[in-house]
């Protein structure tokens, strides 16, 4: 398996891109939510891009043996709110469908949840909102090394 690099001006570059796309769907969050603990990077910049509130969950369905979606600080939002969860990648489609069926639980609609990352895995079942680079597991056999990984 080759490895790529993903550098800050990369996250810099598609943080642009992501915010343009949404801009242009006519679709603006309330809150940002970012998967611990790689969404959390990428969340942060689009907070501050969007100047709107961060709220960090947890999903670690590939890291961790807590299998258990957390969602902090969901209670104080009310479920009419635009939620935008970024993740860094979207690989496998699994933690997203799990974080999303999380907030259809707790009473959100389906039009007020996008979701978005950086990196978006087309072959799988669960497509994202919005995302800035694609790659195909199927035909690519790449690594992506994220800046704030520990390698």
């Amino acid at each position: 398996m080759t490895e790529i690099m993903y550098t800050w001006d990369d996250l810099d570059k598609d943080a642009n891109l992501i915010l343009q796309q949404i801009n242009c769907s006519n679709w603006i969050p309330d809150y940002i939510v970012g998967v611990k603990r790689g969404g959390l990077i990428p969340a942060i910049v689009l907070s501050h891009r969007f100047n709107k509130p961060l709220i960090m969950m947890s999903c670690q369905l590939r890291d961790s043996s807590d299998k258990e979606v957390r969602l902090y600080e969901v209670e104080e939002i009310s479920n009419d709110k635009n939620i935008l969860i970024v993740d860094d990648i979207c690989d496998s489609g699994i933690t997203m469908s799990q974080i999303i069926l999380k907030f259809y639980t707790n009473g959100f609609a389906i039009d007020n949840i996008k979701t978005c990352s950086l990196i978006y895995n087309t072959n799988q079942k669960f497509i994202v909102d919005y995302y800035s680079k694609e790659i195909n597991r199927l035909t690519e056999n790449r690594w992506i090394i994220f800046p704030w990984e520990n390698k």
